[in-house]
């Protein structure tokens, strides 16, 4: 069987894949892959992100991938899948190429933690990003800061994505069309990052939504304040996690985000989260320490400003209704017209609105 090895030495700069993607480099490896930077040959300005995995049986973290995108190309602002194949070593997967992750901005920047207003604001695009799986019927399972990256042109690089669907599983399934809740398993292995993932995975419980939004709210202590656990071996983070307060993981952090916390310890594996209400939470973070989405993230310099197109401000995402957004994607083709064809309704993921919509009605 073909190893990670063997793939990378069959794909080099300058090698063409499908007659169409010419490989530039590497942007990273891992233990079942990598992925490369790639671009169209018919068109050089048109930038991609060529994932690969190597075709062993024991491995399906690609096709896994790869189903979880097609789904998600209904949801507005998440990763697009352009293609998708396999060759004689490997399997292949192009998409969006994106910006960086936050987990490498972390070591970028000064000092070692970000600001409130900073990750609150990754608080919104995050959860939108969130809400658009689950609303496919998947939770996403590995949620942390390397797996939310930002856009990587105009106004999208201050929106925040999320990416690496390998560890999805539905927990929604169909029939006659409708939707149900997957029944849960009495016994599970651990899927995620054992820094991140919620008490509950440690018990080998079956994950849901909630256990989405509480790996979430880990990440943004961990970019805010640091979590007390880091480095530590599973048995012993799972100790802290249960000794450890709420008062006393939040005591540094937005107040707001008890709220959070609180709604998270009462839902199950089947409850859908109160999507609109956390929203809330970093808006009323936001308003309380002055900060809108046209101000700086903390990795930022006026320079990066100065490339982008206008933005909305924090009052008219927190003021904006069902009717106003749909009036203002309506807008949107003499907008784009203005920008290089850009969506600009600049920041689309804080639209109050977006997080009241019950898609999946479950």
């Amino acid at each position: 069987m073909p190893t990670v090895t063997d793939v990378l030495v069959d794909l080099v700069p300058g090698k063409v894949i499908n007659n169409r993607w010419k490989i530039e480099g590497k942007l990273g490896e891992g233990c079942c892959g990598a992925v490369f930077k790639v671009h169209d040959i018919n068109h050089t300005n048109v930038k991609a992100a060529l994932k690969v995995e190597p075709n062993e049986e024991s491995i399906n973290v690609l096709k896994k991938e790869a189903s979880v995108l097609k789904q998600l190309q209904v949801r507005q602002h998440t990763m697009r899948l352009v293609y998708s194949g396999r060759r004689e070593l490997y399997s292949y997967v192009v998409m969006s190429l994106l910006g960086r992750s936050l987990n490498d901005i972390r070591r970028e920047i000064e000092g070692v933690y970000m600001t409130a207003g900073t990750v609150s604001r990754i608080g919104v695009h995050g959860l939108y990003a969130i809400k658009q799986l689950h609303e496919i019927g998947y939770v996403h399972r590995d949620i942390k800061p390397a797996n939310m990256v930002t856009g990587r042109l105009g106004y999208q690089r201050r929106i925040i994505y999320l990416i690496d669907y390998g560890m999805a599983r539905n927990y929604a399934v169909w029939e006659d069309g409708k939707p149900r809740i997957r029944r849960s398993r009495d016994n599970v292995l651990l899927r995620g990052t054992v820094r991140f993932c919620a008490p509950t995975v440690h018990d080998r419980r079956e994950q849901g939504r909630r256990d989405d939004i509480w790996s979430f709210l880990y990440m943004l202590v961990e970019l805010h304040v640091g979590l007390p656990w880091p480095g530590k071996p599973e048995d012993k983070v799972e100790q802290m996690k249960r000794e450890t307060t709420d008062a006393e993981l939040l005591a540094d952090c937005p107040k707001e985000w008890m709220e959070v916390m609180t709604h998270i310890h009462t839902l199950a594996y089947e409850t859908r989260p109160n999507y609109r209400m956390i929203y809330n939470c970093f808006m009323a973070t936001m308003a309380r320490l002055n900060v809108t989405f046209d101000d700086p993230y903390d990795w930022e310099t006026p320079a990066d400003l100065e490339k982008l197109p206008p933005k909305m401000s924090m009052k008219s995402a927190l003021n904006s209704t069902k009717k106003n957004a749909e009036k203002d994607r309506s807008d949107l083709g003499t907008i784009m017209s203005k920008v290089g064809g850009e969506s600009a309704y600049v920041y689309p993921t804080t639209v109050a609105a977006e997080f009241d919509k019950d898609d999946i009605r479950l």
